[in-house]
């Protein structure tokens, strides 16, 4: 078995297609069809089903995937630790963060780290704070952004920064003057929730439990930016994290109020990374960078109309 077949393999699971996994790999269909065959035979199992439209694990497929994939993830780490003797700055970091993070909090941090660091190649995806630990668990990515309402017992975390959350109306809104309401009042209007399922949705969900309470809601929307123009339009309130209506609030098209039955609303913002992970330089450059950069910078900006919250 060579590390050739296992990369081979790979692709064409992630691709669900021979052809796409040779255009990949530089390599023709047949030398692909040679290469998953010849594992099969080594194997004893079928590791592909052929069949269907689209390519599909077998079971033994399944289980010989989750070695693969970290038999790959132990090379690049070897790699990157003998790498990491020589001088200089290289190598790759791959990221996945909340939403949130990565469109309201990320950008000017990357762009200051490319410029830096040149040589240091990032990925960035975006997806729900579960799957992301899934994946670091996985070791299918190096690091994870995430809110602390994830569970996140099993992983090594570092914190960045604390996330200021508040419920959010339109100008003209009745509470919008006072600035202070009661959650239980503010629950009677029309509610809409940003995000159809997930680690967000149960941790708001969360905050109305507190007080047994079901909000009226009325629109499920996965756009943040959908949701800030429905309360613009004065359909409802909605409850977000400030970094992602501050510009917002500092125009005076949303008014983020204070409650005033249920202790303030924040979590933490947090970097995390498997426990037993080989940190490469590039890694742990980043780690060290983003932290002391986020600290400083989302802390400035979590201010609505003159108030830090």
């Amino acid at each position: 078995m060579e590390l050739s077949q296992l990369i081979t393999f790979k692709q064409v699971v992630e691709h669900r297609s021979f052809t796409r996994a040779a255009v990949d790999l530089y390599i023709t269909q047949p030398a692909v069809s040679h290469q998953i065959r010849t594992l099969e035979e080594e194997l004893s199992q079928p590791l592909l089903e052929r069949s269907r439209p689209h390519l599909r694990l077998t079971y033994a497929g399944e289980v010989f995937y989750g070695y693969v994939m970290r038999i790959l993830s132990l090379t690049e780490e070897a790699t990157a630790a003998v790498q990491d003797m020589a001088s200089g700055e290289h190598g790759r970091v791959t990221i996945a963060a909340i939403g949130t993070s990565a469109i309201y909090v990320l950008p000017d941090f990357l762009y200051e780290f490319r410029q830096a660091h040149p040589d240091i190649q990032m990925v960035l995806r975006t997806m729900g704070g579960e799957e992301i630990c899934e994946m670091v668990l996985a070791d299918q990515i190096d690091l994870g952004i995430v809110g602390s309402h994830i569970d996140t017992s099993t992983l090594q975390t570092i914190f960045l920064f604390d996330d200021q959350i508040r419920p959010l109306v339109h100008p003209d809104h009745p509470y919008a003057k006072a600035r202070r309401v009661e959650l239980a009042q503010l629950a009677q209007e029309p509610f809409i929730q940003f995000g159809s399922g997930g680690g967000w949705r149960k941790y708001v969900r969360s905050i109305f439990e507190e007080i047994d309470i079901v909000p009226q809601e009325q629109f499920q929307i996965d756009s943040i930016d959908a949701v800030k123009r429905l309360v613009e339009r004065g359909l409802g309130f909605t409850i977000a994290p400030i970094v992602a209506v501050q510009n917002e609030i500092n125009a005076g098209t949303l008014v983020p109020l204070e409650l005033t039955d249920i202790t303030s609303i924040s979590r933490k913002i947090l970097l995390v990374h498997r426990r037993d992970k080989y940190l490469a330089r590039s890694i742990q450059l980043f780690i060290d960078e983003i932290r002391d950069a986020l600290r400083v910078r989302v802390a400035g900006r979590q201010v609505a109309g003159g108030k830090r919250f």
